[in-house]
């Protein structure tokens, strides 16, 4: 029963990972796990119980540090930056009254650069905590 079971999750894994589908990433940062993952290969997300104002104050501060900011658009929860040469979406998105999605796709050119955005990501988080 137990040999079957193992076989049954292997054989499942081993789909997936042929399938080329992003496995799920999870960032330490600070004390705490910050669970964030890969929806696809160039975009990065996650879950925050920050409100908006203190995402978009904490996404431009890292944008700029980072690189340059190229468009921001605070009512639709969206900023543009360029970061390592890639083109960087930074998007802020209300799950509900005290859960916020962040979002941030990284592309150099026709490449998707998930490493970049898993940096974003990181590097916004962790200027939330301090």
């Amino acid at each position: 029963m137990r040999k079957k079971f193992f076989s049954s999750i292997l054989s499942v894994l081993l789909a997936v990972f042929l399938a080329g589908c992003v496995p799920m990433v999870l960032v330490a940062v600070g004390a705490g796990a910050v669970g964030g993952y890969a929806v696809s290969r160039d975009t990065f997300e996650g879950m925050s119980s920050k409100g908006q104002d203190e995402l978009w104050d904490a996404m431009g501060h890292v944008a700029s540090i980072m690189g340059t900011i190229n468009e921001s658009d605070r009512k639709k929860g969206e900023m543009i930056a360029t970061i390592n040469g890639a083109r960087v979406t930074i998007d802020i998105i209300p799950v509900n009254l005290t859960t916020t999605k962040l979002r941030i796709k990284a592309r150099k050119g026709i490449f998707p650069r998930i490493a970049v955005a898993q940096d974003v990501y990181t590097k916004i988080i962790h200027q939330l905590e301090q």
